[in-house]
């Protein structure tokens, strides 16, 4: 059991560093692009193809990162309302399977999306849109890997009363 929590913090590690990067060159190329724009009157036309494709990457790999703290844009007004701990977790419970159902649903779909753009390539940036719709399948892969680890947690935190 030690073992999968140390390769779950090193995945988690992963992410968070592979984040920051992102968010760091989507910085970086949207200065070249503001500096190309104002000061040489002429931007990179490469900057913006590559800060969409930061962002998408950024987007699927931080999503897998707000599961685990379960920081995902949520309504839980009746959650909170609820004073029995025991239905507030169940509640949870059964919201969070909701979502990994949809993702294991969208899994195949994005799989085909990735085999069908092998042959289409970025307008700028020359490289086929499968490497970049590939953010989606393994987004969502971390995802449901992020629910598994953070899941036990989450729900017993519920149980308890602590969230």
């Amino acid at each position: 059991m030690k073992t999968l929590i140390k390769i779950d913090r090193i995945i988690e590690n992963i992410q968070v560093w592979f984040c920051a990067l992102m968010f760091v060159l989507i910085l970086v190329f949207g200065s070249l692009q503001v500096f190309g724009r104002f000061i040489l009157h002429s931007s990179p036309p490469w900057t913006e193809e590559a800060m969409r494709f930061c962002g998408i990457y950024l987007t699927f790999i931080g999503s897998a990162l707000t599961v685990r703290a379960d920081a995902h844009v949520s309504v839980d007004i009746v959650i909170s309302f609820m004073k029995n701990n025991k239905a507030r977790a169940v509640l949870f419970i059964i919201g969070r399977l909701i979502c990994v159902v949809f993702l294991i649903m969208f899994f195949p779909g994005s799989i085909v999306l990735v085999s069908k753009s092998f042959n289409s390539l970025g307008a700028a940036i020359r490289i086929p849109y499968a490497y970049i719709y590939a953010a989606v399948p393994l987004g969502i892969v971390m995802m449901l890997c992020s629910y598994a680890s953070a899941f036990p947690k989450l729900a017993r935190q519920y149980r308890e009363g602590e969230r």
